[in-house]
Formats: C-alpha cells, structure tokens, sequence
C-alpha cells in the first residue's frame, strides 16, 4: 500500500525535486475533489501505481502560490514531476485508467 503525503508549501519544492511525483492539487470542500481522493486511495492501496512514482496532495486553499505558480485554475488538478519539472497533467477528475496513463511514462527515459 502506497502513502499519500499532503505537502504543505514549504515541503512542495523539496518533494517533487527528485524522481517522480505524482500531485493532487484539491481542495476540501470540493465534491469532485472528493471523488478524485477516492480513485488516487483505491489505486495507492492496491499498489497500481508504479513503485517509483510518489503520490502527494496539495491542498490549494493552504498553498495558493503553489497553486498559482504551476497555473492551477480548476480542481482538481494532478501533475506529475520528474526531477522537479512538469511532465504530465490531467485537469479534472480522472478515471482509473487516465492515471494510469499519465504515471506510466512518466518513470521512463
């Protein structure tokens, strides 16, 4: 079973500067965001998700400059990182499948 880290906005720049990162850009009172939580947690608990690729949350009410910086306007939002620069995103809720997807070439060279 895979962790989920929320990252606060100190933490955000540390975690995704080596190898791939997975963030959810959400936010607590958004029902989509809520559904986007319950695909991520079923997928990390069943191990679905390439072993490198770390998952994390960024909760945009908590951390509105990361947010802004990496020009987050809807929610949710998920971006993967490698090695601190932006190699995917998907904006809105995604399906099993589409996260899947977006983590898959992500690990690669």
């Amino acid at each position: 079973m895979q962790k989920i880290e929320k990252l606060t906005a100190a933490a955000f720049p540390v975690a995704v500067r080596n190898g791939v990162v997975l963030v959810d850009f959400f936010a607590q009172w958004h029902g989509p965001c809520h559904k986007q939580w319950d695909v991520l947690s079923a997928l990390a608990d069943q191990d679905r998700f390439p072993e490198e690729v770390k998952i994390t949350k960024v909760d945009v009410d908590e951390a509105p400059v990361i947010a802004a910086k990496f020009e987050v306007d809807m929610i949710p939002t998920l971006v993967v990182f490698r090695d601190g620069e932006e190699v995917g995103r998907i904006v809105g809720v995604a399906g099993e499948k589409e996260l899947l997807n977006l983590v898959a070439p992500a690990g690669e060279e």
